[in-house]
This record gives structure tokens, C-alpha cells and sequence, in this order.
């Protein structure tokens, strides 16, 4: 059974209040969940450094957290990590400022404070912390096909009720980012890092094996459509929270919330439904309070998901050849980002990407900008490694290590950028600042209480 609650927005906090518990009440109220002297853990998502829709409200955390301690919580422990962009590469604009240089990175109760949820959370009875900051333990995943054993938080372990709470967003990497989703922030940082291939869904999936969340909630109140789950993303005004046991059919119901009739083309549902985690097919699921069909609306995906990669990536920038083998999707959507940041390079760039790529013998290769873009091309034999050791020789470094290659190879480029004086710290910050002015100002909008915890 899942639960859709809708309201005519803006709200504000005694109207969140009313639509968590309502439509916790749909599925059987709060005490179904919580008993007395228990110990619960809440898991938000709290993707970067800016207010929902990249975050959820703190609103709604903080009435779930009032609602547990109503229903007789000893404890209530909000827990998440954020994403492994934030925590390494986005520019933290505080520290920046106050120091005049660019400082990258911020830890997740440091986002917490910014966005007012550590406050929010407190208010309410309950307490925050990081991933990055708590005991873990590796656990075994029964039945995992891409994941055999993790790190797992021993707060999520040794609680007594688990509670999901998921943001209703497109991503650029899985379609959508709902229940299943979410859970990859529970992982360690670099479970998290390495965890961003092409076997990204079921990845996802396996996490869920470990424990699935008693209760799921979705802050739909704010949605996001387009390049999400971060700054790419556009907000969509929705008004909605959503609830239910089973998180494969609440990412089920949410997809088709989202204009997506089809839930089986969401790789995590699909999969999750397979591994008998849960019912995604919509004939089998009831729904109650509002029926999809009375608040879906139809989200733009991302344009990966809307035409062939290699249209983002080949014959687009004239200043810049791009040379590929037999490259997975997750490395040819790596290179579409790197492509951007490479062809700010005046003169022309080369970039090679995937195993085995054919390059033309006797090229006059610009050494200095021809860039290896991940651990295939990196490792590549033949005409490729004699390339990689004349770059080597000339005292260049513009190898973009990983598998796939993430934040660190980002982080690298941009760093060669900026020594080149082809981008400037400046630049950076102000293209962060100017992110966060426009969440800000239009999450301002739905709620004008709202201010950044500086």
C-alpha cells in the first residue's frame, strides 16, 4: 500500500506536519511503526549544499522526527552521507570566503547545519550525524550479485526502525532517484566513490538486501526534473508526500508520479522486483488519498535518457578530437562533463576514452593537450601506451585516472585548468554562489522562514 498526500503549496510548517502524519495515518499511523523505547534512525536525502529540491525539507524530517517521539521513541538519530561530489569537489563557499581561496568539500553535519536541518531535527527531539563520523560494520548482503559484503553504519544496524526519506527526483545516472536510491548514502565514502559504474543499479539493489526500511516517505512537496539530482536539475512545484513499507512499490508509484507510466523501465525498480525485494507492477499495488493519476505530471528526463549518448559526445566540440574504444555508459557520460571543461582550451584538445581506441599512427600529437580519460585508455597497449609515454617524458600529467573516473579525475582536470590559468578559483566560487542564489531564491518562495545557518 502506498500513500499520496497533496497540498496546494506554498505550506508551511503545521501544514508539512498534517501531511506526514496523514500519510503515515493511510498505511496505518506512526505506532505501527514506533513503539515505546525505541531506538530510530531516519536516513534523508541531503544531496548538496542547497536547499530542496536538491535537499529535502528539513520540515519534513523534523515533523517525522516529532511524530516518533510522539509515538514513544527513545531515540531518534537522523543519519546520512552526503554525496561523494559535496563531500570532495563542490566548492564550500563559506570557508572560501572567509579564507579568500578556494576550499573544496563539506561534511555532511556541516550541510545539515547550513541547511537548518541540524536545528530543525533538534527542535523536534532528535539527533544528526554524518556517515563519514559513525561506527561501522561489514555485513554480509545475502543473495548481492554485484555487492557480496559492505560497510554498514551499526546506528542503522542495531536500531530498532529504519525510515527512509527520499527526495522525488530524476538523476542522471538512474533515471530517477527515489527509495532504493537513497540508500546508497548509508555506504562509506568510498563505497560510495566506486560505486558509480555501470552496474550502478544493481549496486543499489544490493544495498537494499542488508535492511530494508520499515517505513519510506518521499518529499515530493518539491520535484526535480531535467540533469538531476544536483545543480543541472530544474525544480517542479508538486505539493506531494508519499509513503509506504515497500520501497520498491513507492519508487514504482513515484515513477509514474513523474510522468514515467512505465515503472519497469527504472532499472533499480525493475531489478529490486526481480530480486523479490518488493512489487513494482502497478496492477499489484493499491494506492490511497490521491490517485496517481490526479497529481502526476509529466518531468523532463535527463537528455541522456532522451538521446544517444554519443550525441553529447562526439562531432560537438570543434576544438577538440575525441578518440574511443569500447568505452561502458557510465565512461562516455564521464567524458561528456570532461568535454565541457576541455574545450575551454583555446588551442584544441585531444581526449582518448575506453579500451582499445583507434588512434591515427603518425599523428603530430599536442601532448600537452591530449588527455587519457580513465583506467582503460590509461591501460591501454599499442599505439595508445606509446602515446601515454611520450606525454610521460615531455613532464606532462593529464592522465584522468578511475574506474569509472568520478570527482577525482574531475578535480585533477580542473586543477590543470586552473594552473593553466584557463579557469580561476574565482571562477569557481562565483559559479557556486550563483547556484546557490538561485535555489535559495526560489525555495524562498515556498517557504520565506527559510534561512541559510551561516
Amino acid at each position: 500500500m502506498v500513500s499520496i498526500i497533496k497540498s496546494k503549496l506554498p505550506v508551511d510548517r503545521d501544514d508539512i506536519n498534517a501531511m506526514v502524519k496523514k500519510a503515515i495515518d493511510l498505511i496505518g499511523g506512526i505506532e505501527k511503526f514506533v513503539k515505546k523505547g525505541d531506538v530510530v534512525v531516519i536516513k534523508p536525502n541531503l544531496f548538496a549544499p542547497y536547499p530542496p529540491p536538491i535537499s529535502v525539507d528539513r520540515r519534513v524530517v523534523g515533523a517525522l522526527v516529532a511524530l516518533c517521539k510522539v509515538a514513544g521513541a527513545k531515540k531518534t538519530v537522523v543519519i546520512e552521507g552526503v554525496s561523494v561530489g559535496t563531500l570532495m569537489k563542490r566548492a564550500n563557499l563559506d570557508a572560501s570566503d572567509r579564507e579568500n581561496r578556494l576550499v573544496r568539500g563539506m561534511k555532511t553535519v556541516d550541510m545539515m547545519k547550513l541547511l537548518g536541518l541540524k536545528k530543525s531535527v533538534e527542535a523536534a527531539g532528535g539527533e544528526v550525524c554524518g556517515v563519514e563520523d559513525v561506527q561501522t560494520e561489514r555485513v554480509a548482503v545475502q543473495n548481492g550479485k554485484v555487492l557480496h559484503s559492505i560497510e554498514y553504519p551499526k546506528v542503522i544496524l542495531e536500531s530498532d526502525v529504519f525510515i527512509n526519506v527520499p527526495a522525488l527526483k530524476t538523476h542522471t545516472m538512474t533515471l530517477v532517484t527515489l527509495g532504493i536510491k537513497n540508500l546508497q548514502g548509508i555506504l562509506t565514502e568510498a563505497d560510495r566513490y566506486f560505486g558509480h559504474r555501470d552496474d550502478i543499479d544493481q549496486h543499489l539493489v544490493d544495498i537494499l538486501k542488508v535492511r530494508k526500511p520499515d517505513l519510506t516517505l518521499v518529499d515530493g512537496l518539491i520535484g526535480m526534473e531535467g540533469m538531476g539530482a544536483g545543480e543541472g536539475g530544474t525544480p517542479v512545484p508538486m505539493g506531494l508526500i508519499l509513503s509506504g513499507t515497500d520501497p520498491v512499490a513507492l519508487d514504482s508509484v513515484c515513477t509514474r508520479v513523474m510522468g514515467i507510466d512505465n515503472p519497469f523501465v527504472v532499472n533499480t525498480t525493475r531489478i529490486a522486483a526481480h530480486d523479490s525485494l518488493g512489487v513494482a507492477d502497478p496492477t499489484r499495488i493499491e494506492v490511497v488519498g490521491e490517485t496517481v493519476d490526479s497529481v502526476k505530471k509529466k518531468f523532463q528526463l535527463p537528455i541522456n535518457y532522451l538521446q544517444p549518448i554519443d550525441t553529447m559526445v562526439t562531432g560537438v566540440y570543434p576544438n577538440v578530437d575525441v578518440y574511443i574504444g569500447g568505452a561502458c555508459s557510465s565512461c562516455w557520460l564521464m567524458a561528456a562533463g570532461v568535454l565541457a571543461n576541455i574545450a575551454k582550451i583555446k588551442e584544441g584538445a585531444s581526449l582518448i576514452v575506453g579500451a582499445d581506441p583507434k588512434v591515427p599512427p603518425g599523428k603530430n600529437w599536442d601532448l600537452k593537450n591530449t588527455f587519457l580519460l580513465g583506467d582503460c585508455a590509461i591501460g591501454c597497449a599499442g599505439e595508445v601506451r606509446e602515446i601515454r609515454n611520450k606525454i610521460t617524458l615531455e613532464g606532462y600529467d593529464t592522465f584522468l585516472y578511475g574506474c569509472l573516473p568520478y570527482q577525482q579525475a574531475m578535480i585533477k582536470l580542473e586543477d590543470i585548468l586552473l594552473e593553466r590559468g584557463i579557469t580561476s578559483e574565482q571562477e569557481i566560487i562565483e559559479k557556486a554562489k550563483a547556484n546557490r542564489q538561485r535555489f535559495f531564491e526560489y525555495y524562498k518562495e515556498f517557504d520565506p522562514s527559510w534561512e541559510l545557518e551561516l
